[in-house]
Parts: structure tokens; C-alpha cells; sequence
């Protein structure tokens, strides 16, 4: 079950954050858009990251700790 769990937050993250990135990348394109005082895409893809770090930092204890937990079942 708490694989499962797992599973299911790990595809719902991987999905937030695709879309997250997905949608900075076209909304650098759009060139009829006026100026909004953006500094560029490296700057919003460094932003973007940082969650993602945070995320990834907290979830490879706890998924150790779950795999170990069900392997010693």
C-alpha cells in the first residue's frame, strides 16, 4: 500500500511540474505579449527548480525508508 502511495504522489509531482515547466517555455514565445519585466528564461527555470530540488531532497529519504520498510515485511 505504501508503494503504491508512493507511486501515485511520485506520477501527480512529475505531472505538477512538467506542466509547470511546460507552460514557462511557451509563454517565453509568445512575442504579442507587451513586456512584463521578465529576466529571462534561465532565471524562471532556476525558480522552477528550486521546489523541485526541495521536493527531490525530501523524497529520497522517505522512499528509502518505505522501500526498506516493505522489504523487511
Amino acid at each position: 500500500m505504501r508503494i503504491t502511495m508512493l507511486g501515485v504522489c511520485a506520477l501527480l509531482a512529475a505531472g505538477v511540474f512538467v506542466a509547470m515547466f511546460h507552460s514557462i517555455c511557451r509563454s517565453q514565445g509568445r512575442t504579442d505579449d507587451a513586456p512584463c519585466g521578465r529576466r529571462g528564461l534561465a532565471i524562471e527555470l532556476l525558480w522552477a527548480s528550486i521546489p523541485c530540488l526541495m521536493i527531490i531532497t525530501a523524497l529520497i529519504p522517505a522512499a528509502i525508508r518505505i522501500l526498506v520498510a516493505e522489504s523487511a515485511k
